[in-house]
């Protein structure tokens, strides 16, 4: 048990970190419309976003030692303290956290003890062969919509939709990790479906960080990579100890809408890029109020 949360809470640490980097990183990579080989190529080209996914890795290995013992709402939302980490180092490097956001960053530390307390350590639960083939086809599944979203949408909608697409692939890599038995891991596909949903994730966030702030698609992304695997957690029966079942719940939705708020308090990043400067709004002025001014001075 204290591993195991242990674990989890280091994955936190790894994967706020990480977040900082990899937004370094994915902001000086130009901008493709595409979604694929050549935007992994652009963005491993860049030694913070290397050691972002580096970091990343090192979360993903110990969010899986967790997830052999604590149940998928518990292990999700511990991870999702990451923005708390990402939030404290967005302060040293600058940005200032209004006292809303050290109340929500007090109020992850209380949710996560709930949780501690009231998380029931056992080992993963079954899942039966329909629930199997879904994990497995959703691998292709979510590269297509990815893909496809990466290529059809601009503005602000594009940085929140390809975060939550992440988000899924996070999600679905927490399910994976949770019902995979207890063999030799990688003779499962559920194994293999597991490290696709983390190339897809980190794909669709780097793509999400190149169109947006990292405080936005951090929010999209959290959001959807707790609830989810929570759902699921529910349907599996993979829950709390007896009794605490509303301690559980009152420290998961602490947790969760303490990190939504956090992210929200600490956009005080301008979306750009630092080559090209912030992206400032433009004036429309129409045609006909343009007027022919004489210069103040004789030419």
């Amino acid at each position: 048990m204290l591993l195991s949360f242990t674990s989890a809470l280091v994955a936190a640490v790894a994967f706020g970190l990480a977040a900082l980097l990899q937004e370094d990183g994915a902001r000086r990579t130009p901008e493709r419309r595409d979604v694929g080989l050549r935007l992994l190529r652009d963005l491993l080209r860049q030694r913070a976003f290397v050691a972002g996914i580096a970091l990343d890795v090192a979360g993903f290995v110990l969010t899986f030692v967790a997830l052999r013992n604590l149940p998928l709402f518990a292990v999700e939302a511990t991870v999702s303290s990451a923005v708390a980490v990402t939030a404290i180092g967005s302060v040293r490097r600058g940005v200032s956290l209004s006292r809303a956001g050290w109340a929500a960053v007090a109020a992850v530390v209380v949710g996560l003890a709930l949780i501690g307390s009231s998380a029931l350590p056992e080992g993963p639960p079954t899942l039966s062969g329909p629930g199997r083939l879904a994990l497995l086809g959703g691998v292709p599944a979510l590269a297509a919509v990815g893909f496809a979203a990466g290529r059809r949408l601009r503005g602000s909608t594009a940085p929140l939709a390809l975060g939550a697409l992440a988000g899924v692939g996070f999600a679905l890599f927490g399910v994976a990790g949770r019902v995979l038995p207890h063999a030799p891991y990688f003779q499962d596909p559920v194994a293999w479906a597991a490290v696709a949903y983390i190339g897809l994730g980190l794909l669709l966030y780097g793509a999400a960080l190149q169109r947006g702030a990292v405080t936005g698609v951090m929010a999209a992304t959290t959001a959807v990579e707790t609830i989810l695997p929570a759902l699921v957690g529910l349907a599996l029966a993979d829950g709390a100890r007896t009794g605490l079942g509303a301690v559980a719940a009152a420290g998961f939705m602490m947790t969760t809408v303490a990190t939504l708020v956090l992210v929200r308090c600490s956009r005080n990043s301008v979306p750009g890029r630092p080559d090209l400067g912030p992206d400032l709004p433009v004036p429309t002025v129409s045609s006909s109020s343009l007027q022919v001014v004489p210069p103040l001075l004789p030419l």
